[in-house]
């Protein structure tokens, strides 16, 4: 194909038009930007260690490099066999460490971890098995002697579909994941806490896993509407968007949680932290209920029964509570209980 304009000539190798070239070429710039931007932040701000930085890093590098990669294919300057197998490479590294971004921040709001531990085995098995299929199969059908096959080429073609649907469906798992804990998390602490600016953050990262959806539905949008050629570009600036946004909201959530647990709440074992500060932050909520049961005549009985009741959910989000501390909590509710009765 060519395409004339002032004298200069632009020779694609899959492009259909210059305007498609161009649109292509945005989708590069936005991600590229984007990308570039999150590598600069994360390894300037987080220890080099864990699963999120990691993740974070392989994503945005894996986005930059596969970028690029298709644009030097596209414009025959690397005809190589090995740009493929690059192409490939990167394509299955950010798609399937976006997962693990989501996954290894889920334990920040989820109730009881315990229920939830098939999440990690559902993102590897979609990694693996589909990812490492549709990987297999497409650096097959491109290898330079099996150009003469075209129901290889066919094959792969649906199966990059079928791809497309099993990653946006695990990927929107996890964010109504998300979603629901957040809800549940509002509700439980919406009467015992008054902090606006977690209830802010929280109704943030709601609103961003709804626009995170949105996006993969974008993504399958173009990718069963036949545009090929821009499914990897738009594909690529829509995970960077992605990913800016998590990490943005992720970090603030985490934060929170931060200030929640210097406060003396509990967090995940993950995190981190020792028996005795999860200890400490017994005791500290605790001293919460005392304080509400000695000023209780100062205060509506059905809410500070409600908040007893909220208020032990919220200390054993993470970590069981001692049999001493226990019957502690129930010694305070009873007592609030028997005020609000005698009211």
């Amino acid at each position: 194909m060519s395409t004339q304009g002032g004298g200069a000539e632009l020779q694609t190798k899959s492009i259909a038009s210059l305007p498609t070239a161009m649109t292509a070429a945005a989708f590069m710039g936005i991600a590229w930007y984007l990308a570039f931007e999150l590598n600069v932040r994360i390894l300037l701000t987080f220890n080099r260690r864990g699963l999120y930085f990691w993740s974070c890093v392989l994503c945005s590098s894996g986005i930059i490099i596969h970028v690029l990669s298709i644009c030097l294919t596209n414009f025959q300057i690397w005809n190589h066999y090995s740009a493929s197998v690059v192409i490939e490479v990167t394509w299955l590294t950010y798609v399937g460490s976006q997962s693990l971004v989501l996954y290894s921040r889920l334990h920040l709001v989820v109730s009881r971890w315990a229920g939830y531990r098939w999440v990690l085995p559902m993102i590897a098995g979609n990694i693996v098995l589909v990812g490492g299929t549709s990987f297999f199969v497409a650096l097959i059908s491109m290898y330079p002697t099996m150009a003469k096959y075209r129901d290889l080429n066919t094959a792969m073609m649906r199966i990059d579909k079928v791809q497309v649907a099993t990653f946006f469906t695990v990927e929107t798992i996890l964010s109504l994941l998300y979603i629901k804990e957040t809800h549940h998390f509002l509700s439980v602490t919406a009467v015992c806490h008054d902090s606006t600016n977690s209830r802010r953050v929280l109704l943030h990262l709601i609103w961003v896993n709804i626009f995170i959806i949105s996006l993969d539905i974008a993504v399958l949008g173009l990718c069963y509407s036949g545009f090929f050629f821009l499914q990897g570009y738009f594909k690529a600036a829509v995970y960077a968007v992605k990913l800016r946004a998590e990490f943005s909201i992720l970090n603030s959530l985490r934060s929170v949680v931060e200030v929640n647990s210097s406060r003396g709440r509990g967090s995940h074992p993950s995190d981190g932290q020792n028996s005795e500060t999860r200890r400490s932050g017994n005791m500290w909520a605790l001293q919460k209920l005392r304080s509400r049961r000695d000023n209780a005549h100062q205060r509506v009985g059905s809410d500070d029964h409600q908040c007893i009741k909220m208020e032990r959910e919220v200390i054993v989000r993470h970590e069981p509570l001692s049999p001493e501390t226990s019957a502690d909590l129930d010694r305070v509710s009873s007592v609030n209980s028997t005020s609000f009765l005698k009211r």
